[in-house]
């Protein structure tokens, strides 16, 4: 009888325990193999290489695309390499002449931290060539300028496989013709994980 009763204030003192263990289990990591789909608001700039705070806008307007990435999950930390293309829509034109920026390549590695089950705040830095292209209403020239890119976001999850992010970032494109290049985005993106 006696038995009987310690075993049972036992059993009756591990199952909270084991419930408490189980609401306390660590974030789970999201990782593995992802495809996205993005649309972005992009503000390319200029700058002077020779006067000081001379920032211009050469225009704002939204591009779209899409990413392919594979995070590697490490505890509750991810890493992997990264992706994306985008086409543009920026266009600033006088009479014929105008500057459209054509679409923009982003390759680099992503840093993700896990904050719950489903969410992730990550980090991505690589490099990023964006294709400019000139015309006077007869002749068109395009080139391709490129320099260090990154940027910050928080992804959510939505079940076992699709996820959303937001997602905000900055490249600096070295100089063009004596000027200096940069980029300006923020964006959502709808994704899948395999």
């Amino acid at each position: 009888m006696n038995k009987s009763i310690v075993t049972l204030a036992i059993v009756g003192a591990c199952i909270p325990a084991a419930a408490f263990a189980q609401d306390a289990a660590p974030a789970t990591t999201l990782g593995g193999l992802r495809v996205e789909a993005r649309a972005t608001y992009e503000t390319p700039t200029v700058s002077s290489i020779v006067e000081d705070d001379d920032v211009y806008k050469l225009g704002s307007a939204f591009a779209f695309g899409g990413e392919i990435g594979y995070d590697a999950p490490l505890g509750d930390w991810t890493v992997g390499p990264y992706a994306q293309y985008e086409f543009s829509t920026v266009e600033n034109c006088d009479g014929s002449d105008c500057l459209s920026v054509k679409n923009y390549l982003e390759a680099g590695l992503s840093v993700g931290y896990s904050v719950a089950a489903s969410g992730l705040v990550y980090g991505k830095i690589g490099y990023g060539e964006m294709t400019l292209e000139a015309t006077d209403g007869t002749d068109t020239v395009s080139d391709g300028i490129g320099g260090v890119a990154f940027a910050l976001g928080y992804e959510q999850g939505f079940g076992n496989n699709f996820y959303g992010r937001v997602e905000g970032g900055y490249a600096d494109l070295g100089q063009y013709y004596g000027i200096n290049m940069q980029r300006r985005h923020a964006g959502v993106a709808l994704g899948m994980r395999f």
